[in-house]
Parts: structure tokens; C-alpha cells; sequence
């Protein structure tokens, strides 16, 4: 092993001989010398940029700012932290990705939870485990390393710890963002644009975007002078922010209700983003109509039962005007949830406006479109939620 000068490399070289001890730390005694050595000698040379390599790379500016050189063409690739996969698969490039965190093969893959995750093939699964994932969560350098990625994309990652994964991999580091959890914000449709540059997913990437801002327009032009200031009031609780919540969990500007032209009883000035408000808050609300997060449905139930009353008392349980919703943030923004949701908070406020859309068939275009994918089996939220005098709550299908 002396003989391979690893600090001549630099970065490389250093990460390199990381992935070496790594390596002859985990096998067999007899034989960890010649794997060591074996591994050096190969990262080494996945690190030494050849002549192509060299003449094909560009330097881009990553969300954070950072002038990043990457390969001209990428074939391999680690995305780590919450929903950086999920901007992979928008663009359709699964098939670069080679090393996975640990969460993604732990939480929920139902398509209505991460309907990304439903769009993974089987052999994703089967990828080297590179980290535990999750917000601000470190890979271990040495398996990424192991994975000879081009590139590793990045998103909820302190900035500096992002040049750390860099300098200690020897492998391009790129950021990327969704801007604020629980809002698509332009952040996140530059994060498609510079990925799909790198990816050589321009195309696509600009027809995800472009797809998004047809669905915008459309429940723009639908809900036009709706939701006007007096009209009837709405309340969204429940609602998933790292995690489940009871129906005190809300948010002001909520996404689908700005987009299908609501009026959320929890906005005021200064107040966007996700909050928690009292129940008599709530009471003193009364709003007309109340929409829940499914994605908490456990722990509305549970509330229930111990505040049966509460429940009972507010206009829309009395009037039936309690709806379900599908979870948008689930290891970040889902973004085709966020607007199948809009559409269907439409339908229930403003019933002629969208009586030609049908709640399957939207699912369906609009995951088919970003993922490829469609709406199998029952759908588990778009329908009525029940608070009875007895018994538990009822959350009836579509």
C-alpha cells in the first residue's frame, strides 16, 4: 500500500485511501492487504480524471451558491437528504442513481405517501446503503466512495457540511433545494433545471415545469373571483409537518388552498408556514368547511375519543363538511399531491367549477405525468370524515 502515494491526489487521493481502510478493515484477515491495496488502487483510478473526462466537465452554480465542477456527462450518481431522490425521478434517471440511504428503504412506499418511491424498480432496493438519510444527515464517505458516483446531489444539507462530503469523497457535491418545507417555491423548479442539466434531462426538466404551471393556470382560471374575502371560511388541520399531528396542526398560506382559491381561516400577515393554534381558536373559527391530512389519521382518532365534544360542536362536522386530504409533505414536498389536492379542495368548495374532474382520472394524469406511474388501488383520502355521537370516526371513499 506505500507504494500507491495517495496525497498526490489530493481530495481524491485522500478519500481513496479512506475507502481503502474501509475496506481492509471489513475483510477476511488473510486477504485485507490485497483488497486494501485493490480498492486504493481502483478508487484511485475512478478519481484520476482521463483525458475525455478532463475536456468534458462545466462548472455550475449550485442552490447554495457553490461553483461546483461536475463531469460533462454523468452515468452515476448518489442523491442524499430529503426528496433529492424524488427530483431524480421526476427527470426519469433512477437507473444513475447507484448507492441508497437508509430511509428510503425504511418509510412508507405507498404511491399516495411518496408517490416517487412506488416508481422505484425493485433493483433500487437492492443498492448499497450509503447512510441512514434524513434532514442534515451525514452519509458514511467511505460507501459512497465505494459507489464511484460522478456525482452526489445534495438537499437539506447545511452548506458547509456539503463542501465537508466533497472534500472527504473526492467526488462533486452539488446542492440542491425545494425552498421552504411544505411550499413549492422557485428554488425547487431551478433545482429541476440544474439537474436535469447535469443529468442531460434539459428537456424533461422543462416539461416538468411547464406541466406544473399549466396545472397553476388552470386552477387559477377555475377559481377566478372564488374565495373572495366573506365568502365561507375553511380550515385545514392535521396537516403533516415532520410528522403526524391532531387538528391543531394547520398552516397559514397553505399551498392547495391558495391554488383552488380558498379562503384559510388561518391566514394573516406574517403568518405562512406550518403553526399550531389552540381548539378554541378553532371554535372561535367555526369554519364552514374543514379538510384533514390523512397522513394523521391515526392521531385525529385518537383526539377524538378524548375530546368527543369539541368535534361535535364545530358547524362543518354538524353539516357534514368534513373532507379528507392526501399528505404533500412526506420526506419533503410532494409536489403532483400538493396539486391533486388543490383540485380536489375545488370540487368540494366550488362544485360547478370542476364538475368535469373526476378524482381518479386526475391522480392518474397528473402521476402519470411526472412519474409514470398511476393511482392503484382505493384511494385513501378525497372523501367525507364523519365525527358520529358514538363510535369512531368514519372515513368514507371517495
Amino acid at each position: 500500500m506505500q507504494s500507491l502515494n495517495w496525497r498526490k491526489h489530493g481530495d481524491a487521493g485522500v478519500a481513496a485511501h479512506r475507502a481503502a481502510r474501509y475496506a481492509a478493515r471489513t475483510g477476511p484477515r488473510p486477504a485485507r492487504r490485497l483488497v486494501a491495496a485493490s480498492v486504493l488502487a481502483v478508487v484511485l483510478t475512478a478519481a484520476r480524471p482521463s483525458a475525455r473526462g478532463a475536456e468534458e466537465t462545466r462548472t455550475v452554480t449550485d442552490l447554495a451558491g457553490r461553483r461546483v465542477t461536475v463531469p460533462g456527462r454523468v452515468e452515476r450518481l448518489v442523491a442524499l437528504g430529503p426528496g433529492c431522490l424524488r427530483l431524480v425521478a421526476y427527470l426519469g434517471a433512477v437507473d444513475k442513481v447507484v448507492g441508497m440511504e437508509e430511509m428510503e428503504r425504511r418509510i412508507d412506499k405507498a404511491w399516495y405517501f411518496r408517490p416517487y418511491a412506488a416508481a422505484l424498480p425493485n433493483a433500487y432496493f437492492e443498492l448499497p446503503v450509503v447512510g441512514p438519510g434524513g434532514p442534515g444527515k451525514l452519509p458514511d464517505f467511505e460507501r459512497v466512495m465505494l459507489c464511484r458516483a460522478d456525482v452526489i446531489f445534495v438537499v437539506s444539507i447545511d452548506p458547509t457540511q456539503i463542501q465537508n462530503i466533497q472534500a472527504k469523497t473526492g467526488i462533486p457535491t452539488v446542492c440542491l433545494s425545494y425552498g421552504e418545507l411544505g411550499v413549492w417555491r422557485e428554488a425547487a423548479r431551478e433545482s429541476l433545471v440544474l439537474l436535469g442539466k447535469i443529468l442531460d434531462r434539459e428537456d424533461r426538466a422543462k416539461a416538468v415545469n411547464a406541466y406544473v404551471s399549466t396545472l397553476e393556470e388552470d386552477l387559477t382560471h377555475r377559481t377566478r373571483d372564488a374565495g373572495a374575502a366573506g365568502g365561507p371560511g375553511t380550515y385545514f388541520g392535521g396537516i403533516s409537518f415532520k410528522g403526524a399531528h391532531g387538528l391543531t396542526s394547520t398552516q397559514g398560506g397553505y399551498p392547495p388552498a391558495r391554488m383552488a382559491g380558498a379562503r384559510n381561516v388561518a391566514d394573516a400577515p406574517g403568518k405562512e408556514g406550518h403553526l399550531f393554534v389552540d381548539k378554541e381558536q378553532i371554535m372561535l373559527w367555526n369554519p364552514d368547511t374543514i379538510f384533514v391530512d390523512i397522513g394523521s389519521k391515526a392521531v385525529l382518532e385518537q383526539d377524538f375519543e378524548k375530546d368527543r365534544a369539541f368535534y361535535r360542536l364545530l358547524n362543518a362536522t354538524r353539516t357534514g363538511r368534513v373532507f379528507s386530504l392526501l399528505p404533500y409533505n412526506y420526506y419533503n414536498t410532494n409536489i403532483e399531491i400538493a396539486i391533486l389536492n388543490a383540485y380536489f379542495i375545488g370540487k368540494c368548495l366550488y362544485p360547478d367549477r370542476f364538475n368535469d374532474v373526476t378524482m381518479r382520472t386526475k391522480a392518474d394524469e397528473i402521476l402519470g405525468t411526472f412519474l409514470g406511474i398511476c393511482a392503484e388501488g382505493e384511494m385513501p383520502a378525497y372523501g367525507v370524515v364523519t365525527f358520529p355521537a358514538t363510535g369512531p370516526v368514519q372515513w368514507r371513499a371517495p
